[in-house]
């Protein structure tokens, strides 16, 4: 009876709770980064032409005499001389101009999953199993004190 009353109580007062607590957190992002580049260019050409021009000629009176210039003779000729100074101008300014626009976007999802289990046991429904022995014991032991 004693052996039976301990295995009554061990079924009946044993720890069966169980807690579960897991969390699972996921965090995914994403960044994107778009880059605008513009680039100006301008240019600007000036051209100043400044070109001098000097020019004469040496045709002499009687052309069957002799003409003397810097010690040199010349017996009929015309001399023509012809001096040219130039003195143009190229200029060419170029400007580069570069503009350059950064836009970052970042997209962030976090996912969470969270478990909780908290189950708590319930021995109750064994006391009506517990029930089912003691009848038979009790009624062994009714028809044990009708036989003697």
């Amino acid at each position: 009876m004693k052996q039976i009353f301990i295995l009554v109580s061990l079924v009946l007062f044993s720890c069966a709770s169980r807690k579960v607590n897991k969390e699972v957190i996921k965090k995914d992002s994403l960044v994107q980064i778009e880059t605008k580049t513009e680039i100006k260019e301008e240019t600007n050409i000036a051209i100043k032409n400044d070109i001098l021009i000097d020019e004469f000629t040496i045709t002499p009176l009687d052309s069957l005499k002799y003409i003397v210039i810097n010690g040199i003779s010349y017996k009929n000729v015309v001399l023509r001389y012809k001096k040219v100074k130039d003195n143009s101008l190229h200029i060419e300014k170029k400007i580069v101009s570069k503009n350059e626009h950064k836009k970052e976007t970042i997209k962030t999802s976090v996912k969470s999953f969270k478990k909780q289990i908290d189950k708590k046991a319930n021995y109750f429904i064994y006391l009506w199993l517990l029930l089912i022995p003691l009848f038979f014991l009790i009624r062994h032991q009714i028809i044990k004190r009708l036989l003697i």
